[in-house]
């Protein structure tokens, strides 16, 4: 009998399908009951059918529920992206992790580790440099090799970090540990109590301090598991957005604005319904379905749509 869903992993991609399908091979070899997540891949308007294709080849072998949406491109804009991820996911905790990104085999377990209401468990990656990225392949993830491809540098630049993240958490500094985007985990409940990412960032950078920032004014705190587990970035250049610090671009500007609520005004609940293609093994067949999620003020919890999706808000 399928257990229910624990845990939405959330993958946000464009246009680098060989590094999301490294990422997705990763995610089937997680040391957690399959049908206790699901991966749902959320895509910013890539181009061609290659993304798709990497999802449709990995739902062919993951045992458990896998989604995939996209959007049409007008500009870099992860936090939509994300947020309509979230629409249509299932899990009371949601992790998020980039596409670029290759989860070690107990990343799921070590980020849900001591995960509640009001905390946000924060971590980050390993950066491998273009020439360690070429040479990643299916053995060395699957055998977790991969790890041998991590400079010292890189290491104890990590290294570092996590043991500031552990003294800032027992220190409860403001906005530290720093909620990265490209690997953290909170409750749903939480994500939904300040409307998601703020909609207002688009390009590179910034929305992921903006939504620890208005977690923290609704007294919900970023707490590391960086010293329990780190993902491992594949090298690719930057977006054309890209700056520093997101110096001298809009996000900065109104990053910078003085007035900020913890609600932001364009966030998930603009969304009624997100429209999705999911695939479900109930055996060795893999079935596809599109799906139109609601979460609007009517939704019944008992509801269940034609794919047997379960209701966006669990019920207790």
């Amino acid at each position: 009998m399928k257990t229910q869903t624990v845990v939405s992993v959330i993958v946000s991609t464009y246009e680098r399908p060989w590094h999301l399908a490294n990422c997705l091979r990763s995610l089937g070899n997680q040391c957690v009951d399959p049908f206790q997540f699901e991966v749902i891949v959320t895509d910013d308007g890539s181009a061609g059918p290659e993304t798709e294709q990497s999802v449709r080849s990995f739902a062919d072998h993951f045992m458990g529920r896998v989604t995939f949406l996209t959007q049409p491109k007008e500009g870099f804009r992860l936090a939509k992206s994300r947020n309509r991820a979230v629409v249509v996911s299932r899990g009371k905790q949601l992790v998020f992790l980039d596409g670029d990104c290759i989860a070690p085999p107990h990343f799921v377990r070590s980020m849900t580790a001591g995960l509640r209401s009001n905390v946000v468990m924060a971590s980050d990656c390993y950066r491998l440099s273009e020439k360690a990225t070429s040479r990643v392949n299916d053995l060395a993830i699957d055998c977790w090799s991969i790890e041998n491809e991590i400079d010292r540098h890189e290491r104890r630049r990590l290294h570092a970090k996590a043991v500031r993240a552990r003294i800032y958490g027992w220190l409860r500094i403001p906005m530290r540990p720093r909620l990265t985007g490209c690997a953290f985990a909170c409750m749903r409940e939480d994500l939904l109590s300040v409307n998601g990412f703020d909609e207002n960032f688009v390009g590179w950078g910034l929305e992921d301090r903006d939504l620890q920032r208005r977690f923290a004014a609704q007294s919900i705190r970023t707490a590391t598991a960086l010293h329990r587990v780190k993902a491992i970035h594949q090298w690719h250049p930057h977006d054309a957005t890209f700056s520093r610090n997101a110096e001298g671009t809009a996000n900065r500007a109104y990053f910078e604005r003085q007035e900020v609520r913890a609600f932001c005004q364009r966030g998930i609940d603009q969304y009624e319904s997100v429209p999705a293609k999911t695939y479900v093994q109930p055996t060795s067949q893999c079935s596809l379905q599109a799906s139109a999620i609601s979460i609007g003020p009517a939704l019944n919890q008992r509801k269940r749509l034609i794919d047997g999706v379960r209701p966006l808000i669990a019920t207790p």
